[in-house]
């Protein structure tokens, strides 16, 4: 993940007034389990509070991402 303007351009956090520090060390979690029958469980820890997740867009981000993993995902099942 990283910050971008409003045309998707990555931008480095200090253009928008925050410190490296602050961000250094924020990472998500992102765990994959293989629960049999073909099923993987997906767990997502992120790095801030629901509320201020759903208002920053990051849980929008995160919902595109996951779409286009199934895609891909799907796509290669097919392919066997």
């Amino acid at each position: 993940m990283y910050f971008a303007d409003s045309k998707g351009n990555k931008i480095d956090p200090e253009e928008l007034g925050i410190e490296h520090e602050a961000v250094q060390d924020a990472y998500d979690v992102t765990i994959f389990e293989d629960m049999g029958n073909g099923k993987t469980k997906l767990t997502f820890i992120g790095n801030e509070p629901m509320e201020s997740a759903k208002n920053s867009g990051q849980i929008r981000g995160w919902v595109e991402v996951l779409d286009k993993l199934d895609e891909v995902v799907m796509g290669l099942a097919q392919v066997k």
